[in-house]
């Protein structure tokens, strides 16, 4: 088990105990509509696709705001040869799509990868050519364009951790004011298997391995 705590949200790895409330967001219509693949998930599914992401090379985190469950994201297919990975999120419950739980939850995860980890240098993330609101938002935290598919109606985005500890600074800081006592990054867990070594070895040691700045002075 891995969590993470910053600004106000709450990342707690996923286990089989929310595999169906994912299903279930994942398979609404309010969720479904931004999805790059819109097909229906059945439990048998959802339940095969669990048991092939619960790795050491797939981080996925239920979202808890405002002491609820309101979305997913993920830091997923690691590739160790190349320090690179993919982003992604949701938010599954409608009410909070104007929250800043999105905000939140991307700064904890991308500070807790590009901060913490030298394992991990690089994001992409795939969307829709039609979200155009979560393509502006993930070039705020840096991502930049770099390519598009037309067959499947989608664009590209990656980001460097150069790229977010400059342009992501303002995010950051941001959220320091608005969240100040609860701007510091939080972690527990304990060393597993499905964990990278560079994790483990941190949880075994129970010292932070980063040194965030104080974004409120920059």
């Amino acid at each position: 088990m891995l969590v993470l705590e910053q600004y106000e949200v709450k990342l707690t790895r996923l286990t089989l105990a929310d595999i169906e409330l994912v299903r279930k967001w994942r398979n609404s219509s309010f969720v479904n509509s931004k999805m790059l693949l819109s097909k229906k998930i059945t439990k048998e599914e959802q339940l095969n696709w669990f048991q092939k992401i619960d790795n050491a090379f797939n981080y996925y985190f239920i979202i808890e705001f405002e002491q609820e469950k309101v979305g997913l994201i993920s830091a997923k297919n690691f590739n160790p040869d190349f320090g690179f990975g993919e982003g992604g999120i949701f938010i599954g419950e409608p009410k909070y799509e104007s929250s800043f739980a999105a905000v939140y939850a991307s700064l904890c995860l991308l500070n807790f990868v590009f901060y913490g980890l030298e394992t991990i240098n690089k994001s992409c993330i795939r969307i829709r050519k039609d979200n155009e609101r979560a393509i502006q938002y993930n070039k705020l935290l840096g991502y930049r364009f770099v390519g598009e598919d037309i067959k499947n109606e989608s664009v590209l985005l990656e980001l460097s951790r150069e790229d977010f500890l400059t342009k992501g600074l303002k995010l950051n800081k941001a959220a320091h004011i608005f969240c100040e006592e609860k701007s510091a990054l939080a972690w527990k867990g304990t060393e597993s298997e499905k964990n990278l070594p560079e994790i483990n070895s941190f949880l075994a040691t129970k010292k932070s391995p980063w040194a965030i700045p104080d974004f409120h002075k920059l």
